[in-house]
């Protein structure tokens, strides 16, 4: 009898961990989370040098405009621009937007690069003014 409870254990434990060894298979989680992220392909300029960037997610683009605004306030050129595969064919176009308060700067610049605008954003530290334009 011992021996019959012993073999049981030991089949229960041998089952056990051979479904622990099993891979576990997450691609579909992995696919629907990939599926609603935001992909943002930007090109940018910093002090005339052109970069470009492809970011994931809402987060990642939050962080570059933040990016964005900081070397601006260190007195650095900047502009930016988000690409996309639709093409707007227009007059050339220019608007000025100038405030001394950073949040309004930074939701107009967000919302003018999401429009298909090249956004240019320059901070003067002696006056606390923010200058962006918007060029398209």
């Amino acid at each position: 009898m011992k021996k019959v409870i012993r073999l049981a254990a030991c089949l229960a434990l041998l089952g056990t961990t051979v479904v622990g060894c099993q891979k576990e298979d997450y691609g579909d989680t992995h696919l629907a989370t990939e599926e609603n992220a935001s992909v943002y392909v930007v090109s940018y300029s910093i002090d005339g040098v052109n970069h470009s960037v492809t970011l994931v997610g809402d987060a990642a683009w939050t962080d570059f405009l933040n990016w964005m605004f900081a070397l601006s306030e260190e007195g650095h050129n900047v502009s930016f621009r988000l690409n996309t595969n639709s093409q707007v064919i227009s007059a050339k176009e220019e608007i000025t937007y100038t405030t001394s308060d950073h949040d309004d700067a930074y939701s107009w610049a967000d919302q003018k690069a999401k429009e298909g605008y090249t956004v240019f954003v320059s901070f003067d530290d002696k006056t606390g003014i923010y200058t962006c334009l918007a060029v398209r």
